[in-house]
């Protein structure tokens, strides 16, 4: 099951990269003449990047001012595009206006997309060629729309390594995660189920220095704005104006086979907290740390009601951590359908993406992320625990 790409492939996969790191940096140079057609996840960084050094981070998370203004950028096309992150990710973005868009998106991306790719490699050991063929059309999708999901797969791969020697510098990028704490619920969990007292003890202290200092650069006021458009966004969600057929989420799923928004939302919650239970059978066994602590990014995954398939740029961590385990303990069917569940969520975004705009077609009418997501962590648990039997 071990995959070794010959030097000349790897060489050629990095240029590929760089040369769509490029080309996406031409059409935010000179939008107009390359007929940029739609408007990408780091232009709405770049505008709010923008917003703040103007001194009008307010108006960004007004969701009627920041539609008017994403109405000026070359490339809108009429979707809508909302600014709800958290306090903290706003001193990640506003150092992007600092540069040209095209220069800064270069920066972001490529800093962190060499960030991912070489913590992906450690952590996989042999085994990285494989995980990285397999998150590649991910990949492509995360640098095509220039998401954050290279920092926060970087930030959970750093965790894991430092998990992996319990050391409390695993604390840190953890709770440098803060920026989309959603993604980190899992890994957080496995601090404490793990009891791993002074790794979540220092992500807490973490999380709670880079708050006080977005509140100190950003004023207190940014709190209440951010949870307001919070709030609102979780409306629009529940009314259905995202592009729901790209979300990860089982309440989503529940939502686009026709169930009501409340029967959703409790099915949801029974599958995340049977992943949390999971994960707490898997902590008190004794089986080895990159187990549990690859099941936490897993269930990472599965909290969240609002989660994107960029976002799980992280499973490939997860998966350099379990790959061991499923090659030991996994039958040949098993693995073969793990593997291609993986490849089909690292691949649905950016195929269906393509296909859709090829068809001039707008949205799917239903969301397969979150069974998959569900099945895969089914074989996974069911491998994993053959693998704790060994060790009674």
């Amino acid at each position: 099951m071990q995959i070794n790409l010959k030097p000349t492939t790897m060489l050629a996969l990095c240029i590929a990269a760089a040369a769509l790191v490029l080309y996406v940096a031409f059409q935010i140079a000179f939008p107009v003449e390359t007929g940029k057609a739609n408007l990408i996840d780091f232009d709405i960084f770049h505008l709010a990047g923008t917003m703040i050094g103007e001194g009008n981070l307010a108006a960004a998370y007004d969701i009627p001012q920041f539609l008017a203004r994403l109405e000026t950028l070359p490339g809108h096309d009429g979707a809508a595009m909302f600014w709800s992150y958290p306090p903290p990710y706003n001193l990640v973005v506003a150092p992007l206006a600092w540069l040209p868009a095209w220069l800064s998106y270069i920066l972001f991306i490529g800093a962190s997309l060499a960030a991912y790719v070489a913590i992906l490699r450690r952590l996989a050991g042999p085994d990285f060629h494989l995980v990285l063929l397999l998150m590649l059309p991910l990949m492509a999708l995360c640098i095509r729309t220039g998401q954050n999901s290279f920092i926060t797969g970087a930030l959970v791969g750093l965790t894991c390594v430092y998990g992996l020697r319990s050391s409390v510098w695993a604390g840190v990028p953890l709770g440098l995660m803060v920026i989309k704490p959603h993604l980190a619920l899992g890994l957080g969990m496995w601090s404490l189920l793990d009891r791993k007292w002074s790794i979540a003890a220092v992500s807490l202290t973490v999380v709670a220095l880079i708050c006080a200092l977005a509140t100190l650069v950003l004023g207190t006021e940014v709190w209440p704005q951010s949870l307001t458009a919070i709030r609102e966004t979780g409306e629009i969600l529940r009314d259905g104006n995202f592009a729901l057929y790209r979300m990860t989420s089982f309440y989503v799923f529940g939502v686009t086979v026709g169930l009501e928004d409340q029967t959703a939302l409790v099915l949801h919650l029974i599958v995340a907290c049977a992943a949390v239970a999971v994960l707490a059978v898997l902590c008190f066994s004794t089986l080895p740390p990159a187990v549990k602590i690859g099941a936490g990014v897993y269930v990472s995954a599965m909290i969240s009601p609002y989660n994107y398939d960029y976002d799980l740029a992280m499973l490939g961590m997860a998966m350099a951590l379990l790959m061991p385990t499923v090659r030991r303990f996994a039958k040949p069917l098993e693995a073969k359908l793990l593997l291609a569940g993986v490849l089909v969520v690292s691949a649905h975004g950016l195929l269906t993406t393509v296909i859709l705009r090829a068809a001039d077609i707008r949205s799917l009418p239903v969301s397969l992320l979150g069974p998959v997501l569900l099945l895969m962590g089914i074989m996974l648990t069911v491998i994993a625990l053959r693998e704790r039997s060994t060790h009674r």
